[in-house]
């Protein structure tokens, strides 16, 4: 499935019926209006993904701060006692 862009909605130019009441063609209306819904969810899914994993990438890079902030703080805390025996 190729996504369609908004350039392709923008240019897209329906087929006209009837020279009295001009009206477009229900099913080009239709197809128009099923391939930028299943483009805006597959661009919606995308987003949601890359969010997801960047959430995780910042959660994961502040449980490892706290860690090495406990760490440095037992090394700090065994020289001290080292020091004082």
């Amino acid at each position: 499935m190729t996504l369609i862009t908004p350039h392709d909605i923008r240019s897209w130019r329906f087929t006209t019926r009837g020279w009295l009441h001009q009206s477009y063609d229900a099913d080009e209306v239709d197809d128009l209006l099923d391939d930028a819904a299943d483009s805006l969810e597959q661009v919606s899914l995308w987003a949601l993904i890359t969010h997801s994993r960047m959430h995780a990438l910042q959660a994961g890079h502040q449980r490892r701060r706290r860690s090495l902030k406990r760490r440095r703080a037992a090394i700090k805390n065994n020289r001290k006692r080292k020091t004082n025996e």
